[in-house]
């Protein structure tokens, strides 16, 4: 296919986790252009090397400087602050209005909207599938469907295919905020690992298997979409089996002195949720399990922990 006859993508977060994962490997299939929105146009530019089927463009003036000739097939809206204070969120609010309405004036055909199961109550439940309730239990939890409201009206209004992807909590190499990551490095740098509770339960999604998902709705020729997908990763484990697989796969490593730390805490937890219209739909299955994402953590501190 030549270069000037692929779909072009425009990815907003592109500097973000989510974001220049998915850009990254959207540039190895080869089959799109990219159209990055950053705040960070410098980085994101080193970052690809001038890929030529890549351009950078800063978010404060990007619908200027977009040009005439480009014709965007599908927003992949990845932006939206990691944050519970009121005023990030607000802002995070109109950022996801203007986007949207900006994607809509240049001619979008496709949205995808960047969600998150913060949606769902995060208390013990059995299944959490598309059709749950809605029930946010946090200020992140209700901008997260304030945004999807948005979308919706907005694109509803238009006749624009969307939808809004419930994503499950990521977990990445360098993503240091994560329990995952925190607990590889306890164990590499001597510290304890500390649990509070630990029969709460918990699954992750690796960043690779969210972009590499993305791309499988991408490709998929699918009739329609859904307004709602539910993607995450089936497995999960309790916080203190995570803890023990931590701690046993440092012995690979020789490191046979980790710590668990239990004291009392809130179990009544857990971040579930039912993928499997995703999975069935864009038959994609995710590669990261638990395990593997706890040995490569080890791979890639064990020579360079802070």
């Amino acid at each position: 296919m030549k270069a000037d006859m692929k779909p072009t993508l425009l990815v907003s977060g592109a500097s973000g986790l989510l974001g220049s994962e998915l850009i990254t490997q959207i540039l190895e299939n080869d089959k799109y252009k990219v159209i990055a929105l950053t705040s960070k146009k410098e980085t994101l530019t080193q970052m690809f090397e001038g890929n030529p089927n890549l351009k950078v463009l800063h978010i404060d003036n990007w619908v200027i400087n977009l040009g005439l000739n480009n014709q965007i097939d599908t927003l992949i809206n990845c932006a939206f602050p990691r944050s519970s204070k009121p005023e990030e969120l607000a802002k995070g609010l109109l950022f996801t209005e203007n986007i949207i309405k900006g994607a809509i004036d240049i001619g979008v055909k496709k949205v995808i909207n960047i969600s998150s199961q913060s949606v769902y109550s995060q208390k013990s439940k059995s299944t959490t599938n598309e059709a749950s309730s809605v029930a946010p239990e946090s200020l992140y939890g209700m901008a997260k469907y304030s945004s999807e409201r948005i979308v919706a009206t907005l694109c509803e209004n238009h006749s624009i295919t969307f939808t809004n992807i419930r994503l499950a909590s990521l977990t990445g190499l360098n993503f240091e905020v994560r329990m995952t990551n925190r607990f590889v490095k306890n164990a590499l740098t001597g510290h304890p690992i500390t649990i509070n509770g630990g029969s709460q339960r918990i699954a992750y999604l690796e960043v690779r298997d969210a972009a590499s998902a993305l791309i499988a709705m991408l490709n998929n020729n699918v009739g329609s979409w859904e307004t709602v997908y539910n993607l995450g990763n089936e497995q999960s484990c309790t916080i203190l089996d995570l803890a023990k697989l931590v701690k046993k796969t440092a012995e690979k490593y020789s490191i046979n002195k980790v710590k668990l730390e239990i004291n009392d805490g809130q179990n009544d937890f857990n971040n579930l949720i039912d993928s499997t219209l995703f999975y069935k739909q864009f038959n994609w299955q995710p590669k990261y399990n638990i395990k593997l994402m706890v040995e490569e953590l080890f791979e890639h501190y064990k020579l360079g922990v802070n």
